[in-house]
């Protein structure tokens, strides 16, 4: 039931009851040992019906590697599950209320520990499958998707606790009370929050500031990707596909993450750097562009020189903001690198012939969170001259997030903290094709926008491409993967200033789970304690 609360199916009122079973299973085990393989046993087949994307990239690398490296990542995600069933055997499930907040405190502080333990791997957290109920999840702007987790756990253990004590079920009842009082509590929240929000099919307001992004996702197979002899027509798709949303008069033209060779920027391959100066002179829009490039970036595109060859300097997964001058006003490289996709965690410590099995060439870590200015060109009437317009440039400061790095909550919101008008997730999920990873992917991007109150574009290559309001609402037509001609041309609101707009999300980050961990740390080490007194006694 876990499993079908998340796409594709995407039944989430499944998982206020999907919990119930397991826990009612881990009261009637004998001892902790057996609580953890019943544990480890649940949290084996729920991800690996969840991930099986995974084993399916043998196209790009070998068969082999993909089934190895899908059958670790269950089984060490399975281990969260383990821990936790282990944990729980040292709460009586006769004990009241304490069972249930005890359940949702250990569940909440381990899917946290798994968001950043060994690089971190969020997927799966509970919290992601009430993606598509949007009173539920206004509270993330609070507590985060963790404290969505939370609530549901809660709930959930609440059931298991009035089931398991049904013989005394007047008594048991008030494990269930409290977690309907959050429920509503949540749920008023959340009315409150809509109450704010104009309908999806109406025009913004007209003291809301948007921008007029054209998202050109593009849809290119991985392995034509992959394919240098491809990238003419590549290039070629992708200048069409943008004379033809510029014909609606954008503010700013985006293309996904990777989605031209820094080659053709540089000028390094003049024909194919030609035809992309010609389009962006022509459409006479800025671009947010994902290229991967070496070394530092220059301040304009086509200054490649045999002298100044980059050759040896360090690649990086970068967005690159360009003014229609081909001037180079900003970049950001991704931090948050795929490990064994982009970079080799402890390479110096692995075995020589394991690299062997890695088709790529490594990315470096970028340093730092950098904004992408935008400028976009406005004509305003003079007050005392009706009939002359001023031409100003207007700054919109852009927060970028590329593919993996929006499933961190934490990392997306460090933009937000700096200055972001919006943010933008820029990703190729066309690695993924046939598979529910993409949608998996999309259903995380509604959490980022209710967690900083801000609006998110996403342009994504072989993906799902919209834009997602600060209510967590998709307001656009979805471009789906199969979609290769389609690009979409939309508003998107802009944030109000920084003092008035930032959420507790946004100032405080994770203080949630992390006073869940504390909470755990707290119980567990005074029952030791205890223990250890009644052991001297």
């Amino acid at each position: 039931m876990l499993f079908l609360s998340f796409p594709t199916l995407n039944l989430f009122p499944l998982a206020w009851i999907a919990l119930v079973p397991f826990f009612i299973a881990l009261t009637r085990t004998t001892n902790w040992k057996s609580a953890f393989w019943i544990g480890y046993l649940t949290g084996f087949l729920f991800f690996a019906g969840l991930l099986p994307a995974i084993a399916l990239l043998y196209p790009y690398a070998n068969i082999f590697a993909t089934t190895v490296g899908y059958l670790l990542l269950v089984g060490y995600t399975g281990l969260y599950f383990a821990v936790f069933a282990a944990l729980m055997k040292f709460v009586r499930v006769d004990s009241g209320i304490l069972f249930p907040i005890a359940c949702a405190c250990i569940w909440t502080a381990l899917e946290w520990v798994r968001s950043w333990m060994i690089t971190g791997f969020p997927w799966g957290s509970v919290g992601y499958s009430q993606w598509n109920n949007l009173l539920g999840i206004q509270v993330a702007s609070v507590i985060g998707v963790h404290g969505i987790s939370f609530v549901i756990v809660l709930f959930n253990a609440g059931i298991a606790t009035l089931i398991s004590n049904r013989h005394e079920w007047r008594q048991e009842s008030r494990a269930v009370v409290l977690p309907l009082m959050l429920i509503i509590c949540c749920l008023g929240y959340g009315a409150l929050q809509l109450r704010h929000a104009e309908p999806i099919n109406t025009d913004a307001d007209a003291n809301t500031e948007t921008l007029n992004v054209a998202l050109i996702p593009g849809n290119i197979p991985q392995l034509q990707k992959w394919n240098r002899n491809e990238f003419p027509k590549i290039l070629q798709h992708y200048t069409n596909l943008t004379y033809e949303a510029n014909q609606e008069n954008p503010d700013l033209i985006v293309w996904p993450e990777t989605a031209i060779r820094s080659e053709a920027l540089t000028g390094r391959w003049p024909t194919y750097y030609g035809r992309f100066d010609r389009m962006l002179r022509q459409t006479a829009t800025p671009i947010l562009i994902g290229t991967a490039n070496r070394g530092k970036t220059d301040d304009a595109i086509g200054k490649f020189s045999k002298s100044n060859d980059k050759t040896g300097e360090p690649i990086f997964n970068r967005v690159l903001s360009i003014a229609p001058d081909g001037k180079i006003h900003a970049d950001y490289a991704k931090m948050h690198l795929v490990p064994f996709g982009e970079y080799i965690p402890l390479e110096h410590l692995i075995p020589d012939f394991i690299p062997d099995f890695i088709m790529f060439e490594p990315f470096a870590h970028g340093k730092s969170v950098n904004l992408l200015p935008v400028f976009i060109v406005k004509s305003k009437a003079d007050i005392e001259n009706p009939g002359q317009a001023n031409v100003t440039d207007e700054q919109i400061n852009i927060g970028a997030s590329i593919c993996f790095e929006s499933v961190f909550p934490d990392e997306f919101r460090r933009p937000v903290q700096k200055g972001a008008a919006v943010m933008g997730i820029f990703t190729n999920d066309a690695w993924f094709e046939g598979t529910a990873f993409p949608e998996l992917h999309l259903s995380m991007a509604p959490f980022r926008a209710v967690e900083n109150r801000i609006a998110v574009f996403r342009c994504a290559n072989g993906g799902f491409t919209c834009v997602v309001d600060k209510f967590g609402r998709i307001t656009t037509p979805l471009v789906t993967p199969d979609m290769t001609d389609e690009t979409l041309v939309a508003s998107v609101p802009l944030r109000a200033s920084i003092e008035q707009t930032q959420t507790l999300y946004t100032r405080y980050g994770d203080w949630f789970p992390i006073l869940c961990t504390i909470v755990c740390l707290g119980g567990f080490g005074s029952l030791i304690v205890i223990r250890r007194q009644r052991q001297d006694a």
